[in-house]
């Protein structure tokens, strides 16, 4: 039986936001059908682990970034609640001297 045969997949369908049936022809053009179809599953599958809201937003925005994975949804979801802290300045760090760019004259018998 084929994915889009699959009863339950034709109830739920019905029922799906648009950015699912996006993402599912982003993943097949980008894939193939077969594998586009497989890892598409993978992200269906996140609704098991999230709140169907966080899914849809994970979706969404990869459907603005152009990830063409279910990995990249999956890693949205990860870290979409984590605070990025900023790198703060390495005020202790020693910096180099410039180059001293003249040497590159004299490569090649250049004066």
């Amino acid at each position: 039986m084929s994915f889009s045969g699959a009863r339950p997949i034709k109830q739920w369908r019905e029922h799906w936001p648009k950015s699912l049936h996006r993402l599912l022809a982003s993943f097949c053009r980008r894939q193939g059908e077969t594998k586009g179809i497989k890892d598409f599953i993978s992200v269906l599958m996140l609704y098991g682990q999230y709140q169907s809201g966080e899914v849809d937003a994970a979706v969404e925005l990869a459907l603005e970034k152009n990830i063409q994975a279910s990995d990249g949804v999956q890693h949205i979801l990860l870290y979409a609640n984590e605070a990025i802290e900023p790198f703060a300045p390495l005020a202790n760090w020693m910096s180099l001297p410039s180059p001293d760019l003249t040497i590159y004259g004299e490569l090649g018998g250049v004066q």
